[in-house]
């Protein structure tokens, strides 16, 4: 039997000792951490408020100037607690005007869908921007896969970090300036419970004290109870607050690990590039038969000229995008090949093949049924894909170029272009010179005028307008929407006005 080496440590059973338990972890605390704590309280008040006061309204809306509010709470405080010294890298002066720029457009204009998924943009830019502020991300912005790592930091961040929050309170109790006041505030939030437990069993006890104090509670209910309610929530919602911004400003930065990667045979790919190109051709030629020369196939077919000129914008649009992901999958998994590389190419030839096609479609739609704010979108979508498409052919004769790097900041100017060129107005402009000149039925413009995603424009519109009370239903909406402050916006404030 194997006996134990002299330096080795036995139990009196002879068995040896069961491994010691690492000492707890403990956060590191000082002064900031101190500040942090009432500014992430008044952040979290900040959020309760914004919540109470948006779904507690009448009509459900989209929020405005509410999320302008909410997105300068939240670099104040993170400014306040972590400093501005990360600002004075370029990439995170040029985020930081994107997300002004994005966080306005909730005050400023009012398209209810443009506002859905600003909300969903201008988070993903808050946890960007965090990130390159604050530290602690593997990936470089200009990778891809940096929005999973940020996004699953700016998920993972209020959980993680919460012990940070009791230790920070822990260190109060040594020092000076606040050793008197934490008794205080144990104290209060002590009372105010037992105070209303004893004052509900006094009230069951005594009839006149329950009318008295009943009369007494119904008024501070009616002038203090949603505060009181915003408070508590806003406690609740503290720690998770703190636990974000004490891990966002803690993390330590890592460095991505490159790794090597197997380019596989391009035979597969060729395959692929080869079938798409065959089945555009083919549909181009079809296209251009039934659009450009005898309209003989489209009447044997039951189509009309004009159901056939509707139809397919959508769909096209859609697969130009489609085949950008395919050739930069192509290139990113296969070794280079110079028919890969041809083959790609005659794709991204045939891809803009069908933009134009599908902006040639829209333009005779439009023509006849005027312009909304869907079949602009699709047009900024086209231009957009025209962009990227640009982009893509460098990525196929390049394999260095960085083609996120550039996409991410040309995608992300192009959706503040069409935020602020207020595309509602455009419209509204657009189908009244044609309603003027007599190209378009005023009964049209009503019908777009109804299929509305904000009040921008509403008014360009007035004259062409069969029922006087849709101006008058539109201001009383948008006065509700000036009633609170977090659906407030500019836009609704003029049409109220007018």
């Amino acid at each position: 039997m194997e006996q134990p080496t002299t330096n080795q440590a036995v139990s009196p059973n002879g068995n040896p000792p069961a491994a010691a338990v690492p000492p707890r972890e403990h956060w590191k605390v000082d002064e900031r951490e101190v500040r942090l704590l009432p500014m992430s309280l008044l952040l979290a008040y900040l959020t309760a408020s914004f919540l109470f006061n948006w779904l507690g309204s009448d009509t459900w809306k989209h929020p405005g100037f509410g999320i302008t509010v909410l997105t300068a709470g939240w670099y104040a405080v993170l400014f306040l607690y972590r400093g501005t010294l990360g600002m004075r890298q370029k990439t995170n002066r040029i985020l930081m005007a994107a997300v002004i720029l994005l966080s306005l457009t909730f005050t400023l204009f009012s398209n209810q869908w443009l506002r859905f998924w600003n909300r969903a943009l201008l988070l993903v830019l808050v946890a960007v921007h965090t990130g390159e502020l604050c530290g602690g991300c593997r990936l470089p912005w200009s990778r891809a896969g940096m929005l999973a790592e940020r996004l699953g930091r700016f998920a993972a961040g209020p959980f993680v970090r919460c012990g940070a929050l009791l230790e920070t309170i822990a260190s109060l109790k040594n020092r000076q300036g606040l050793r008197r006041w934490l008794p205080v505030l144990v104290g209060t939030g002590v009372t105010l419970p037992a105070l209303w437990l004893v004052t509900s069993v006094l009230m069951d006890a005594d009839a006149v004290f329950a009318l008295v104090a009943g009369d007494t509670l119904a008024w501070l209910e009616r002038h203090f109870g949603q505060v009181l309610m915003q408070l508590f929530l806003a406690l609740c919602m503290m720690p998770f607050l703190f636990s974000l911004l004490y891990f966002a400003a803690h993390t330590e930065t890592k460095t991505a690990e490159e790794k090597t990667r197997k380019a596989h045979d391009s035979l597969s790919a060729a395959i692929l590039l080869d079938a798409l190109n065959l089945l555009y051709l083919f549909f181009l030629a079809v296209q251009s038969t039934a659009l450009f020369g005898n309209r003989a196939y489209l009447e044997r077919a039951g189509i009309s000229f004009a159901e056939y000129a509707r139809s397919g914008f959508f769909q096209l649009a859609g697969l130009a995008g489609l085949n950008i992901a395919v050739i930069l999958a192509v290139n990113w998994l296969c070794r280079e090949d110079r028919y890969l590389r041809l083959a790609a190419s005659i794709l991204v030839g045939l891809t803009a093949v069908l933009l134009v096609s599908a902006a040639w479609r829209m333009t005779l739609y439009v023509s006849v049924y005027g312009l909304s704010f869907k079949r602009l979108l699709t047009y900024w979508g086209m231009g957009l894909m025209a962009v990227l498409l640009v982009l893509t052919v460098r990525k196929i004769w390049r394999r260095d170029f960085q083609f996120f790097r550039t996409a991410a900041p040309v995608v992300l100017a192009w959706w503040l272009l069409l935020n602020y060129c207020n595309i509602d107005a455009v419209t509204a402009k657009y189908n009244t010179a044609q309603a003027e000149a007599g190209r378009l039925a005023d009964s049209a413009v009503e019908d777009l005028l109804f299929n509305r995603f904000g009040y921008d424009g509403l008014f360009i519109l007035e004259d062409h307008l069969t029922d006087s009370q849709v101006l008058s239903w539109t201001k009383e909406e948008a006065a509700r929407d000036c009633q609170n402050w977090t659906t407030w916006s500019v836009s609704a404030w003029h049409a109220a006005q007018k």
